[in-house]
């Protein structure tokens, strides 16, 4: 029997029985199977360091700062422990006018407007003229005027008369000429013109009273023009306040009731804010609160809770809370965007961390907490409102926990760096 080798024919062979050619085959598995070992041996020796940085009890987003680094940047680390400090609530909003404060002056006749001697953002006193119209309902009621007048004469006349004529009855009536019945007939006619008189007066002073105080033009037309016209009927602020619109111009046809100008009293103002669903029972009516705007950032406005809303808007889950705003400096102005802060009621105890202490890392809030080997890691947290540059940790946070409050930026910087290397 002969043994090939790597599929060559060896330059000798041997005659060798059956148990000699077993013998050989089992040294070359042998030999085989030493030459595998070998090779995954080394392949082991290679994968030896990654194995041994993947068993590294540091993490790697840790962050690790020598002592010297930390003294020197001034890395400040506190115990988290939960305090007692009063939340506000906050609330965004508009600015309105004070409704209450508002005047929507309109036109009590029809008639034709001469004249708005007013613009927008005036500021106007009580009794001033805003608008002036010409209106033929002011010949119609110097018509009833005059008319009142002839009425009333005609009457004191009649009465002249009856009792002229009560005077003669009762006189014959003395004289045993007249009968009581005469006589009481002459009484009666006469109380009767009185009676006439006095509706007729009153009925001249209604007629008075409608044009020098509803219309508030002269009784008498003497035809005289220009600004003093008689026959123009003006229209007057019933208090004073800012023309906000103007809602007629010269020439402009009017009915009884149009709206001229509106006029509103800025030295208070409305903010409506959007209270969340979660936040109403903090919220009480008469509640100190302090709006901010963009345009004055380093300063706030007081007023209080006015009113809550009744019916809560089903797509936002928010409540309307009208807070009245003072603004005697005119400051504020209607339509301007903001921040309402409601001063809490009552205080609760939540962890509280330095604004300094929280930063963005990947799009979320997080704090560096220390670790037992002395490295810094991120922990993500869930922040809630902002007392005095403190802000409450909602989640994510445990008493007790070792916290960076002076640092942060520092380390985020570095945590940054390594895992851009």
């Amino acid at each position: 029997m002969s043994i090939q080798l790597f599929g060559k024919r060896p330059p000798l062979s041997y005659g060798l029985g059956p148990t000699r050619a077993a013998t050989v085959r089992e040294r070359g598995l042998l030999c085989l199977t030493a030459l595998i070992l070998v090779l995954l041996a080394g392949c082991a020796s290679k994968a030896t360091p990654s194995a041994a940085r993947e068993q590294d009890p540091t993490p790697a987003r840790d962050v690790v700062v020598d002592a010297k680094t930390q003294r020197q940047v001034g890395v400040e680390v506190q115990i988290a422990a939960a305090r007692s400090l009063a939340a506000p609530i906050t609330a965004n909003g508009q600015l309105q006018p004070n409704e209450d404060r508002t005047w929507r002056v309109g036109s009590v006749l029809a008639g034709r407007i001469v004249a708005v001697p007013v613009h927008l953002g005036d500021v106007v006193q009580s009794g001033q003229v805003i608008a002036q119209m010409h209106s033929h309902e002011v010949h119609d009621a110097r018509a009833d005027h005059r008319q009142a007048v002839a009425e009333l004469e005609r009457l004191k006349i009649l009465a002249e008369q009856a009792k002229r004529v009560r005077d003669r009855t009762k006189t014959v009536y003395d004289l045993k000429a007249a009968s009581r019945e005469q006589l009481e007939t002459a009484e009666t006619q006469y109380r009767s013109a009185q009676l006439s008189i006095t509706n007729a007066e009153a009925q001249l002073q209604k007629t008075e009273t409608h044009i020098t105080e509803f219309l508030e033009v002269p009784l008498q037309d003497n035809n005289s023009k220009g600004a003093d016209d008689p026959d123009r009927v003006p229209i007057k602020a019933p208090a004073s306040g800012t023309v906000m619109e103007r809602q007629a111009n010269v020439g402009s046809v009017v009915n009884a009731g149009d709206v001229v100008a509106t006029l509103s009293d800025l030295s208070s103002l409305w903010f409506i804010a959007a209270v969340n669903e979660a936040d109403l029972s903090h919220v009480r009516r008469g509640q100190a609160v302090r709006i901010s705007v963009r345009a004055y950032p380093d300063k706030t406005f007081p007023g209080h809770v006015f009113q809550l809303g009744e019916r809560l808007d089903p797509q936002t889950r928010t409540l309307q809370v009208r807070v009245m705003v003072s603004n005697p400096g005119g400051l504020l102005k209607p339509d301007m965007f903001g921040t309402a802060e409601f001063t809490p009621q009552s205080q609760r105890a939540m962890i509280h961390v330095p604004e300094s202490a929280i930063q963005e890392v990947g799009g979320k809030s997080v704090v560096f907490v220390q670790t037992p080997s002395g490295a810094f890691a991120t922990k993500e947290i869930k922040a809630g409102a902002r007392v005095d540059r403190q802000v409450e940790i909602l989640a994510g946070l445990e008493p007790g926990t070792p916290v960076v409050v002076n640092g942060a930026l520092l380390l985020k910087s570095q945590l940054l760096k390594n895992e851009s290397n």
